[in-house]
């Protein structure tokens, strides 16, 4: 069924890791201040430069932030963000 609504594929590339830090600072505000390396690092440990992980990952980062009142991300929100998404934690 999937296949008779799909009018034409349209390939997905990851983003590249220089793409990455000025897309996720425009993405969301926790974001908006982070280092590059930071964000970069974030990616390769769970983004992937997949859109789609990248927003679970700032939902996840976003709660957290809000739970204990920071409106940017930081290293303990990160680490949490990891473990709750199964993806490691941050080094």
């Amino acid at each position: 069924m999937l296949r008779s609504r799909v009018f034409r594929r349209l390939p997905f590339r990851p983003l590249a890791a220089e793409e990455v830090p000025d897309l996720m600072r425009a993405y969301h505000p926790i974001y908006a201040d982070a280092d590059a390396a930071l964000l970069r690092q974030i990616d390769e440990l769970y983004g992937q430069g997949t859109m789609r992980d990248w927003a679970a990952f700032a939902h996840t980062a976003a709660s957290l932030c809000e739970d204990v009142g920071r409106t940017r991300i930081d290293t303990e929100v990160i680490d949490n963000a990891l473990t709750l998404l199964g993806g490691g934690v941050y080094a």
